[in-house]
């Protein structure tokens, strides 16, 4: 951790400069894009790496990436562009906006959609990477139009991006245009984003950026094909930092929905029960001694990252967007944001599995072990050390069929953790794939003592207490 001081701002771009040469050189991906927004004005934008590894193509400022859930906060302001018009009603079933519906056990609403109380499934078992071009609304709500809802709305939070595939289509009915037209018009030309649309895989879109993740030997490998649109309004847009960062000032500037309305959205849902929730209406909300702190929204795609993060009282907006999906990416974001803020932030460390793969593949278990040993004696900050991202190296071995190696240096880190849940259940499942069932149920039993209401270690005990 590194405490940040009153800097200006000549200081602190050098720093945020500093801050993403480390990153993509500590975490290895392929590129970042991020920016810092101030008081009315954009005062940093910096990108580092590659957009296209295979015809090594540097990424630059005006690079498009695919930002994933990012693209909910936006929907959300356009259905409240349409309540702040009367032309919504946020607690209206949702058949009075979208009637080809078909209805349901339990009413829906508008803000059940928004907030993620809705019931409405989450993807089912290939739909995250869909390949199927859906070319309307109507046709990707078809998906999941007749399943029964997971849970009487209002009653659970449960996130969901086809349930924001309703909201476009509320969209579209009361607006009487396409979803896409509707943020053109209402959205994106009025706060000067000219670089965001919807992702048509098909389309040729100039300085796209490819999108990658990791194998198990942990190389870059191309992110499988995935075609958007059967969540367009969920996760289906592609933009750049610059863009993000408008979009962001001009609703801090009430460019886009009222004041009013905008401190609605970041206000705590409500369940059913009275419980509260850290999630507004399409934000994910942060709260200091009970004050509302920040409002943000998180990104996975197929092979693309991504954070928002602003800061309504201090005026202050940060973004990251990262062309791999992958494990240990951290929150730039919002270290950047600390940097701003003159708090405290956390430098971008290597990644210890990584670390361990490398010399794995190039000279077995026995040396990736003597090097975990030397790194995690040391005292070493450049690296990531925690029982979770220890772990990572034999769940990597383990999907490479290699699991007596991972029990062997398993055995390692039980040393170090002895109490932990997380090893321990690591452990039991290493034995398991290794058919070793007496030292699997073992280990199983021993992590049910630390947290006896695991599902997956249940289910574990109960099924090889059968055997």
């Amino acid at each position: 951790m590194i405490t940040g001081y009153s800097f200006s701002q000549q200081e602190k771009n050098k720093l945020f400069e500093n801050y993403l040469t480390e990153y993509a050189a500590n975490k290895k991906v392929p590129s970042i894009s991020a920016g810092v927004y101030k008081d009315g004005k954009i005062t940093w934008l910096g990108i580092k790496g590659t957009a296209d590894l295979e015809d090594n193509d540097p990424a630059v400022i005006g690079s498009v990436y695919r930002i994933a859930s990012i693209t909910k906060p936006i929907t959300a302001v356009a259905v409240m562009q349409l309540y702040e018009k009367g032309l919504i009603d946020l607690d209206k079933e949702i058949q009075s906006y979208v009637p080809y519906f078909p209805s349901k056990k339990w009413k829906i609403t508008v803000r059940n959609l928004l907030n993620h109380t809705s019931g409405i499934r989450g993807y089912k078992d290939g739909e995250f990477h869909n390949k199927k071009f859906f070319a309307t609304t109507t046709e990707a709500i078809k998906v999941f139009a007749y399943d029964s809802l997971n849970f009487e709305p209002g009653t659970k939070y449960e996130y969901t991006s086809l349930g924001y595939s309703l909201l476009a289509a509320v969209v579209e009915n009361v607006a009487k245009m396409t979803f896409e037209n509707y943020l053109i018009k209402n959205i994106f030309t009025p706060a000067g984003m000219k670089h965001t649309m919807v992702d048509v895989q098909k389309e040729i879109v100039p300085n796209r950026v490819k999108g990658y993740e990791r194998n198990f030997e942990r190389e870059i490998v191309n992110a499988p094909l995935a075609d958007l649109s059967i969540k367009v309004a969920g996760g289906g847009l592609i933009s750049n930092s610059e863009d993000i960062l408008l979009f962001s000032k001009a609703l801090l500037q009430g460019k886009l929905i009222k004041p009013s309305t905008f401190y609605l959205m970041c206000t705590q849902s409500k369940l059913s029960n009275g419980s509260k929730l850290d999630y507004g209406l399409g934000f994910a909300l942060s709260f200091e001694n009970d004050s509302l702190k920040s409002i943000s929204h998180t990104g996975g795609g197929t092979g693309f990252s991504s954070m928002l993060l602003i800061y309504p009282k201090q005026n202050i907006a940060t973004v990251h967007l990262i062309n791999i999906s992958d494990r240990n990416l951290g929150l730039p974001a919002q270290d950047l944001a600390n940097i701003e803020l003159g708090l405290s932030y956390t430098t971008p460390t290597k990644t210890i599995s990584d670390e361990l793969m490398l010399v794995y593949r190039s000279v077995g278990i026995d040396s990736a072990i003597s090097k975990y040993n030397e790194i995690v004696n040391s005292n070493n900050n450049m690296y990531t050390i925690n029982e979770n991202e220890l772990i990572y190296f034999s769940k990597d071995l383990i999907g490479l069929y290699r699991t007596s190696d991972a029990i062997q240096y398993l055995k390692n880190v039980l040393r170090k953790y002895p109490k932990s849940f997380n090893v321990l259940v690591a452990m039991g499942d290493a034995y398991s794939r290794d058919n070793n069932d007496g030292l699997a149920l073992k280990h199983y039993r021993m992590a049910w003592q630390l947290n006896p209401t695991d599902a997956h270690t249940n289910q574990m005990i109960e099924r090889l207490s059968k055997k």
